[in-house]
C-alpha cells in the first residue's frame, strides 16, 4: 500500500527540527508555526490532506526546497536563478491543480417592470438606515468597518509560473516566505476535494460571499473611505434630502475625507526629477506612531509577520483621493455648505502639485524606466500606457539592507481607471490637455482602449485587486466625468474616439453577460451603476429593471440587522487569496446603484 505525504511530512523536519541561519529562516519557522501548526486547521483540515503525487519515498524532493528556504539568507531571495531552481518542484505541483468552478452562473430571463420612484426610495432608505446605524455605533471615532478574509485554497490562477513570478518580484523575505507557505497549502488543500469544502464553497454570482466571519481582519483604510465618499456624494448630489439628512451625510463625508487627505497622507519624492509630493497610504500611522487603521493588536502583528509591515502608498488611492478632494471643494461651493475650513485648505494644498508630471515618471511608455512592474501577474493584459500600483519608496533596515517593492509592483486596470478619472476631474488645474501632460493622458486612454478592444477586461486574471464588473463601474465613473468636457476638450483629449468605443464595449458586456446571467446583490450594484453612468439608452428593455430587481429581492438576506450579506469587493491574489468586503460596504454600493438609477430614470 502506497502512503502519501501531507504538508507536515514535507515541512516539519526542515522547519521545526533545524536551526535557521538568518532572519528569513527564522521568519519562515514562525509563520509555519502560526499558520499550518494551528491546531484547529491542522487536525480538522491539513493533517488529512495527503497529496496523491507525493508518495513518502519522494518527500525528500520537497523537503529540500523547504530546507533551502530555511537556510536562505537575504541574498538568496534576491537571486532569480536560485528561486527558479529551488522552488521548481513546488511550481510543478501548482501546475497540477485543477480549476474547480466556484462561481455559479446560469442564464436568467429579463424582468421588464421598472421600479417606481417610491420603490427606489424605499431601498435607498433601507441602505441609509444601515449606513447610519453602523456609523453611529462609535460616537468618538466612527468608521465603516471593512473585513479581509483569507482563503487558504489560494488564488484560482496561482500556477507555477505565477508563483515564481511573485517570489522573484516581491522585495520582502517575509512576503516571499508567506507566498511559499500558502503555495504549499494550496497544493495540499486542492488535492483533497472533501477538505476543500471546509475552506471554500460555491457561490451564486460573480463576487464571492464572505462566510468566514470569525476569521475576519476588520480595519479601516483610505482606499475604502474614498469609495464610500463617492457613494455618499451621489446621494447628496442626486437625491432630494431634508436639511437634517444633508447635514448627517455631509458630516460623514467630511470625516471620510479627513481620514484620506490628512490622516493617511505621507511624503514621497519622485524617482527621477526628485519632485517632493504628498501621497496616500492605506495603512497610516498616527502622530504618536500608533496605527490609525483600526486593526486590532493581534491582527496587526500577523500583518507585519506576513510582510505587510512596510506599506507603500499606492497610486490608485492617491489619485482617487485627489478626485474627491476636488469634488468636495466643488460641492461646498455649489451648496454653500458650512464645513471645516482647515480641511478645505488641506484639499487645496493636496491638489496643488504637478500630478500628471509626477505620474508620468511611473507610466510605462513615457520614457521613464525607474519603477517598472516587478510581477507580471495580471495576464493577458498589455501594459503599455499603464501605471504600476505602488509609488517608489524604499525601507532601510537596521542591518544596512534597503528593501524596495515589498509586495512586488504590478499593473491593474482598475487602478489606472481611477487615475484617469482623477485627471479628468482636475484637468483644468493640472493642465491635462496641454503638451506633455496630454501625451501622458492619451497613453493612459490607449491602455484602457486596448484592454477593452482585446477583450482582456473580461478575464479575472487581468486584475490584481478587482473583478471585471468593478472595472466596468469605474469605467462608468470616467465616462460620467467625460460628459462634462466641452466638445473642444473632448476632441483634444480623444481625437480617435477611444472613450466612446470603450463605452459601447462596456455597455454590451453589461447587457449581454452581466445582467443576463446569475448575479448577487453586489454584482447587480456594479452592473446597474455602470449602465447608468455609461448612459444606457434603452431604459425600459428589462436590462436596468433586472439588475434593480436582483438587489430588491436580496433585501433581508443580511444578518445582524444588515439588509445585505457581505461580498467580495476587492481582493489580493497573492500571497494566497484575500477577499475584502463587509455587510455595510454592500449597503453603500447598493445605495450608489439605486441613487444613480433613480436619478437617471426619474430625475430630481
Amino acid at each position: 500500500m502506497v502512503h502519501y505525504a501531507n504538508i507536515y511530512d514535507v515541512c516539519d523536519t526542515p522547519i521545526l527540527e533545524e536551526r535557521p541561519k538568518s532572519g528569513p529562516g527564522e521568519n519562515l519557522k514562525y509563520l509555519y508555526q502560526k499558520s499550518a501548526c494551528n491546531w484547529l486547521l491542522k487536525y480538522l483540515v491539513l493533517k488529512g490532506c495527503r497529496h496523491p503525487q507525493i508518495p513518502m519515498q519522494d518527500v525528500l524532493t520537497y523537503q529540500a526546497a523547504v530546507r533551502a528556504a530555511m537556510q536562505a539568507d537575504y541574498a538568496h531571495w534576491r537571486d532569480a536563478n536560485w528561486i527558479n531552481r529551488t522552488f521548481k518542484p513546488v511550481a510543478e505541483l501548482l501546475d497540477g491543480i485543477g480549476k474547480p468552478q466556484f462561481q455559479q452562473r446560469e442564464p436568467v430571463p429579463l424582468y421588464h417592470s421598472i421600479p417606481s420612484q417610491e420603490q427606489i426610495n424605499s431601498v435607498i432608505k433601507r441602505c441609509m438606515q444601515d449606513i447610519l446605524r453602523i456609523w453611529n455605533r462609535d460616537k468618538k471615532a466612527p468608521y465603516f468597518p471593512v473585513a479581509a478574509q483569507v482563503i487558504l485554497s489560494g488564488d484560482d490562477h496561482m500556477n507555477g509560473e505565477n508563483f515564481l513570478e511573485v517570489l522573484r518580484g516581491a522585495g520582502a523575505f517575509e512576503y516571499q516566505n508567506a507566498t511559499l507557505l500558502f503555495a504549499l497549502l494550496r497544493c495540499f488543500i486542492n488535492s483533497n476535494p472533501a477538505k476543500l469544502k471546509h475552506i471554500r464553497k460555491p457561490y451564486r454570482g460573480i463576487a464571492e460571499k464572505m462566510f468566514q466571519r470569525p476569521f475576519w481582519f476588520v480595519h479601516r483604510t483610505a482606499f475604502y473611505d474614498v469609495n464610500f465618499f463617492e457613494h455618499l456624494l451621489a446621494r447628496v448630489t442626486k437625491s432630494k434630502l431634508t436639511p437634517e439628512e444633508l447635514q448627517q451625510t455631509v458630516q460623514i463625508m467630511e470625516n471620510l475625507l479627513h481620514f484620506c487627505v490628512v490622516t493617511s497622507q505621507e511624503w514621497l519624492v519622485t524617482p527621477n526629477k526628485g519632485i517632493r509630493h504628498p501621497a496616500i497610504t492605506c495603512l497610516p500611522l498616527g502622530s504618536d506612531g500608533a496605527q490609525a487603521y483600526r486593526l486590532n493588536k493581534k491582527n496587526s502583528t500577523i500583518k507585519k509577520d506576513l510582510g505587510f509591515g512596510d506599506y507603500v502608498p499606492d497610486t490608485d488611492t492617491t489619485f482617487f483621493a485627489l478626485s474627491i478632494a476636488k469634488k468636495w471643494l466643488d460641492l461646498v461651493k455649489a451648496k454653500n455648505l458650512s464645513v471645516d475650513g482647515n480641511l478645505l485648505e488641506e484639499c487645496r494644498n493636496f491638489l496643488n502639485y504637478p500630478w500628471i508630471e509626477i505620474i508620468t515618471e511611473y507610466q510605462i511608455g513615457s520614457g521613464y524606466t525607474s519603477n517598472p512592474p516587478t510581477i507580471h501577474f495580471t495576464k493577458p493584459l498589455d501594459y503599455q500606457g499603464a501605471v504600476p500600483i505602488w509609488f517608489d519608496k524604499s525601507f532601510p533596515k537596521p542591518d544596512g539592507r534597503v528593501v524596495k517593492n515589498v509586495a512586488g509592483n504590478e499593473i491593474c486596470p482598475g487602478h489606472n481607471m481611477d487615475i484617469l478619472e482623477s485627471i479628468l476631474v482636475n484637468r483644468k488645474q493640472w493642465d491635462a490637455l496641454q503638451g506633455g501632460n496630454l501625451k501622458t493622458v492619451r497613453r493612459l486612454i490607449a491602455f484602457h482602449y486596448q484592454t477593452f478592444k482585446s477583450g482582456n477586461y473580461k478575464y479575472e486574471s487581468a486584475f490584481q485587486y478587482y473583478l471585471p464588473e468593478i472595472y466596468l463601474f469605474y469605467t462608468g465613473r470616467v465616462y460620467d466625468v467625460y460628459l462634462t468636457l466641452s466638445d473642444v476638450e473632448k476632441t483634444l483629449l480623444d481625437p480617435e474616439g477611444c472613450i466612446e468605443a470603450i463605452r459601447q464595449i462596456a455597455l454590451d458586456y453589461c447587457k449581454n453577460d452581466l445582467i443576463t446571467h446569475t448575479l448577487n446583490a453586489f454584482d447587480a450594484a456594479m452592473a446597474v451603476s455602470a449602465l447608468v453612468l455609461l448612459q444606457y439608452e434603452a431604459k425600459d428593455d428589462g436590462v436596468l429593471a433586472t439588475g434593480l430587481k436582483v438587489m430588491s429581492d436580496a433585501l433581508g438576506e443580511g444578518v445582524r440587522g444588515h439588509p445585505f450579506l457581505p461580498y467580495e469587493w476587492n481582493r489580493m491574489r497573492h500571497p494566497c487569496r484575500i477577499i475584502v468586503g463587509s455587510d455595510v460596504s454592500t449597503s453603500l454600493f447598493v445605495l450608489n446603484a439605486f441613487v444613480n438609477a433613480g436619478f437617471y430614470l426619474y430625475g430630481e
